[in-house]
């Protein structure tokens, strides 16, 4: 399953550098020429472009708005123009991105558990709730979810990842877009008291262990309250079935 997700937004960004991560090469095809680019080489985008490893396979770049911000990505780029400014759109496979979800998203003092239950939460948003913008499915800010550059194979991100391969919540047979914030102050909402319309899913309200200042709309997952449940020696799975009440765990097959 491939997932694009546009990065950057919140710079508005009129101008683009691009360049291949070290050691590797990256083709960049504007106005239909293409030109191949490695080692220290730099294109300045400005207008509509592609970016794909050699042959169209995927690639391994650094995505920069210039004096603002500077990102590696893995897979492949596409920069268009809307009302004046760029619009890059990476490309990227379902487990990288949730890999890279994990990484931006979870509190520093997560421990492995937590980081799963981050990751399958986040895998279920990505797997059901695709398309939620005009031209791309995602974003990389609060409207979607959170997005940094993979991480490093035997990181604790990438294993939350990959010890959690595929799985995705379920109720009454069908993946959820499941919910998290920040830190919901002692007790989860539901969607009425949020005053949100229904959705498949009845989120429920759910006592939770961490108490302190509410940090975002405290409807699904508390991302401080599993951190404290991890810590206190429960598994992803319990963390889970605590905030996602009449949940199962299932496999999703499109990766």
């Amino acid at each position: 399953m491939i997932v694009a997700i546009c990065v950057f937004s919140l710079f508005h960004p009129a101008e683009l550098e691009v360049r291949a991560a070290h050691a590797h090469a990256i083709v960049v095809t504007e106005n239909g020429r293409a030109r191949t680019l490695e080692g220290s080489a730099i294109a300045r985008l400005r207008g509509a472009a592609t970016v794909t490893g050699l042959n169209g396979a995927d690639a391994q770049f650094m995505l920069s708005v210039p004096g603002k911000i500077s990102r590696e990505f893995n897979g492949t780029l596409g920069v268009r123009t809307v009302d004046g400014e760029l619009r890059a759109i990476v490309s990227m496979g379902l487990e990288t991105a949730v890999a890279s979800i994990v990484a931006a998203e979870s509190p520093p003092q997560a421990l492995l558990e937590a980081r799963k239950a981050q990751a399958v939460v986040a895998r279920s948003f990505l797997n059901a709730a695709k398309h939620r913008h005009e031209g791309f499915d995602f974003c990389d800010t609060t409207h979607c979810q959170f997005l940094r550059e993979p991480p490093a194979a035997q990181s604790i991100n990438a294993r939350a990842a990959a010890e959690t391969l595929g799985l995705v919540l379920s109720y009454q047979g069908r993946t959820i877009a499941a919910l998290y914030s920040a830190n919901c102050g002692g007790m989860t909402r539901t969607l009425e008291e949020a005053g949100w319309n229904a959705e498949p899913y009845p989120y429920f309200a759910v006592e939770c262990p961490v108490r302190g200042a509410v940090s975002g709309h405290r409807i699904g997952m508390c991302q401080q309250g599993a951190a404290a449940m991890a810590k206190q020696g429960r598994t992803f799975r319990e963390i889970l079935s605590a905030y996602f009440p009449a949940t199962t765990l299932i496999t999703e097959l499109r990766q």
